[in-house]
């Protein structure tokens, strides 16, 4: 199963799409589109997969797109349970990059903004004051009409053009040599590991969650994603224990066990590994 695309409805009387969307969570799968993607993350938390990228995402989360980047957003487990006060909040923006005519992006005054859309194909994470500005106009865009919504998209990306704030997401690497013509169970291999990622996971499992072969199941993953597959799983425990220390409700050693980890001392060399500091280091730093 290859990636799937997904078809923006633009409406009748707009060139690009303006969504405001209010879920009980999301978990649109592994996909891509032609179109360039601006989205935030008004309300909401989870994992968030950019290419070859995985990071957490939480409210605010302002993250663009470029065309045919496969991506997917998946809210924790606390809101599958889809309980009344607590839902997915997100504004988005698709638009495709000759809709208003190749010679406009020729333009000498397009130049910054040109840049911006090729760096997109990796996928950026804006922040700062420029995640905050681009925010406000996210929000005005949604009541905008006629050719203010346009002068409302040049003026955000004109801002991340000009801005330092921002961070690229996926690899150069991976946006180089992904193929999105490849028949891929990327899918199924992502949800069995998000259902199960709490307890033991053998090759033999997720590789016929895959249908693959365990014993090309390896060298299967990572020629989809550029790391291997023990790597991923890895980054997912230790994104759900980063968020069981900010909530400060477990100690160490329970968020350990809970992400997967069958003894601290892994559990502590593991997450210094990724993040840089020790949990302890990581939880005093949301310590208020």
């Amino acid at each position: 199963m290859k990636p799937i695309l997904r078809k923006v409805d633009t409406g009748h009387n707009y060139s690009f799409s303006i969504r405001e969307d209010i879920y009980p969570y999301l978990y649109n799968h592994w996909h891509y589109h032609p179109e360039t993607e601006l989205t935030l993350i008004r309300k909401g938390s989870g994992m968030r997969l950019v290419g070859d990228s995985m990071e957490r995402f939480n409210d605010g989360d302002l993250i663009l797109l470029g065309a045919d980047l496969p991506h997917m957003w998946r809210s924790d487990e606390i809101y599958f349970q889809e309980l009344p006060d607590l839902q997915i909040e997100a504004v988005a923006i698709h638009f495709k990059a000759e809709f208003w005519g190749t010679a406009f992006l020729e333009l000498p005054e397009m130049k910054g903004i040109k840049d911006l859309l090729k760096k997109a194909k990796n996928g950026i994470r804006v922040h700062g004051r420029t995640r905050e500005i681009v925010s406000q106009k996210m929000e005005a865009i949604l009541h905008a009409s006629q050719v203010q919504r346009i002068e409302y998209l040049l003026s955000m990306l004109n801002l991340i053009a000009q801005s330092e704030e921002y961070t690229l997401l996926s690899s150069i690497g991976f946006a180089s040599t992904y193929n999105i013509s490849n028949t891929d169970n990327i899918n199924q291999i992502y949800t069995y590991t998000f259902n199960n990622f709490q307890n033991k996971i053998t090759l033999k499992e997720v590789a016929a969650a895959a249908n693959v072969s365990p014993n090309s199941f390896c060298r299967y993953f990572k020629s989809r994603t550029l790391k291997t597959y023990w790597q991923f799983l890895l980054e997912i425990r230790i994104g759900y224990a980063c968020k069981l220390l900010i909530e400060n409700n477990l100690s160490v050693s329970q968020i350990g066990y809970t992400c997967g980890f069958n003894n601290l001392s892994n559990f502590n060399r593991q997450f210094k590994i990724i993040t840089k500091k020790t949990p302890l280091q990581y939880m005093k730093g949301y310590s208020f």
